[in-house]
């Protein structure tokens, strides 16, 4: 397998390029802008209904929204640069994406902080361009890249080394997320709604092919697993201006199980990076500047909104150790850049 080395132009890619589909998650459209990074999304909204599917598919029914610890900025990202996905790694510090090509940590004695800008970052990676980040427990880092170019698929970041291409993918790999049990990827395409397992030496395959990832617009985004070991992948945008969240059984060879529908409807429309803490499942809804949280019995509340400083968010994680009641917001904000940040509030257990 041939190896392409990082180089440091930058990434610009317009919504024509992919075929009007935009970056992270967004819900499409025409707009674009020359941006630093990749085509600006098309902010288009509220929720819509809840479709209807076969299953039993959770109701959308939303409760009020819960007293909310501040939403505090981390990282102040501003400029043309815009971060898209987070991932803690094994040494505590945060890692981010930015889609002009870059990832970043912050040390693990600074996730507490606020008022960070750039300049308190360490960048540890040039990058044709950045999208997912995920990272394994000996230090690597692995990011999305979606170019549109024969540069798109995995790239991996070693510890003590440069980034190369691990794989390609077409389209539009988007968030990833690492099966330790199985030392693999799992990396979603949010163009043609398809998760492939990817192995740390580079062996793609097809893992899950589901019609209800696959959309007339974006389709597979945000992957996530919970204490169960069942995977999560969020559809950003469904028929009637709703967004999906599947869940996928993971068989004893590690094959992916019968999906079901977790929960389908417009609370969650413009749904990106997701996370899973005690049966519930948080959601980026980008489109609506909230993040939601979405029970087993498929009751929804706004866990943060557009008026706490949420920006086009595309990811959420929670925080290791004794963050754990962290959770950390990445705002994308490609429309206005100078918005994009690394936010933090806590939900208490």
């Amino acid at each position: 397998m041939t190896r392409r080395r990082a180089t440091r132009r930058r990434f610009l890619v317009s919504c024509s390029a992919i075929a009007g589909v935009s970056l992270a998650g967004c819900t499409g459209g025409d707009d674009s802008a020359e941006t630093d990074s990749t085509p600006t999304p098309t902010d288009d909204g509220g929720a819509g209904p809840a479709t209807r599917t076969d299953e039993p598919t959770a109701t959308d029914t939303e409760t009020a929204t819960p007293d909310q610890a501040t939403v505090e900025t981390l990282v102040a990202v501003g400029g043309d640069r815009v971060p898209e996905n987070m991932a803690f790694g094994p040494d505590g510090g945060l890692y981010f994406g930015i889609t002009a090509g870059e990832v970043r940590r912050v040390p693990a004695t600074e996730t507490g902080a606020t008022g960070l800008t750039l300049e308190d970052t360490e960048q540890i990676a040039t990058l044709p361009g950045a999208i997912g980040v995920e990272t394994t427990p000996d230090g690597t880092v692995y990011v999305a890249v979606a170019t549109q170019d024969d540069q798109a698929g995995v790239w991996e970041v070693p510890a003590d080394g440069e980034a190369s291409q691990l794989v390609g993918i077409s389209g539009f790999p988007n968030d990833i997320h690492y099966d330790a049990d199985r030392e693999r990827l799992l990396v979603t395409e949010s163009r043609n709604g398809v998760v492939y397992a990817v192995t740390t030496d580079g062996e793609r395959s097809t893992w899950l092919d589901d019609g209800r990832l696959d959309t007339e617009s974006f389709g597979a985004n945000g992957i996530t697993r919970d204490a169960d070991g069942d995977i999560y992948v969020a559809v950003t945008r469904a028929p009637e201006e709703t967004g999906r969240l599947l869940r996928v059984p993971v068989e004893s060879d590690g094959a992916a199980g019968e999906p079901s529908m977790f929960f389908e409807g417009g609370a969650i429309f413009g749904a990106d990076g997701i996370a899973s803490r005690d049966g519930d499942i948080y959601v980026a809804a980008n489109s609506q500047n909230r993040v939601v949280r979405v029970t087993a019995d498929g009751a929804t509340d706004t866990v943060a909104t557009g008026d706490d400083g949420l920006v086009f968010p595309s990811d959420v994680l929670f925080g290791p150790g004794d963050q754990r009641e962290s959770l950390f917001i990445c705002n994308f904000a490609n429309q206005s850049p100078e918005d994009g940040a690394i936010l933090r509030t806590s939900i208490p257990r």
